[in-house]
């Protein structure tokens, strides 16, 4: 099978995880957007946790499904989030840059070619030629990953165990960050395995 976007090669297993996620991703705007003013607001719950279901049971059912996995993924702490049409969005600000993130890390990786060694498939993301042994490429890696993952740790370990408070800028800025790195690792590894799989990685002639 196979598929060609704007005139370029698609990898099938991240565009099957980028349909999916992008559902789920736009919804967290439409969502707030199509209910009437004032429907979801001043929410403060808890992260992995359904804290909420019985105000999702009076929401129309596309609304339901997006606030009800919503709930038991983030806290929804309304001072963490930001607001549409006079409704809370789904998620707080952090998971906002997350999932979109996530999003935007997957569709990149769909358009990056196949190498059986999930390192060579991740490299592909720095834009220069790059002829390393396999200690430097971990030290790439390693470094890339810190690029990802230290700004949103340090802002929300900061802010955990001291008196400094982030902003929502701040949060959906780290949280996008961290989303693409996740995406597009969870992506490398499941293209390298997936280059030993007939049909798992298809491209156009």
């Amino acid at each position: 099978m196979d598929l060609k976007l704007f005139g370029k090669k698609i990898n099938i297993i991240p565009l099957v995880l980028f349909i999916i996620l992008i559902l789920y991703t736009t919804g967290l705007f439409i969502a707030p957007l199509t209910l009437e003013p004032g429907t979801v607001e001043n929410l403060e719950g808890r992260a992995n946790m359904l804290d909420f279901q019985e105000k999702w049971q009076e929401l129309p059912t596309y609304h339901r499904v997006i606030y009800t996995f919503s709930d038991f993924n983030c806290h929804q702490k309304y001072y963490r989030s930001y607001y549409i049409n006079g409704n809370q969005i789904p998620v707080c600000a952090r998971c906002m840059g997350i999932f979109s993130g996530l999003s935007l890390g997957l569709f990149v990786m769909m358009f990056i070619g196949p190498e059986r060694d999930f390192k060579d498939i991740l490299l592909k993301l720095v834009p220069m030629d790059l002829d390393l042994t396999e200690s430097k490429k971990l030290y790439v890696l390693l470094f890339l990953g810190a690029l990802f993952v230290l700004p949103m740790a340090l802002d929300g370990g900061i802010q955990l165990v001291t008196n400094y408070e982030s902003n929502n800028p701040i949060r959906l800025i780290t949280g996008l960050i961290f989303g693409f790195g996740f995406g597009a690792f969870v992506s490398s590894i499941l293209l390298s395995a997936g280059v030993e799989i007939k049909g798992a990685y298809s491209y156009a002639e």
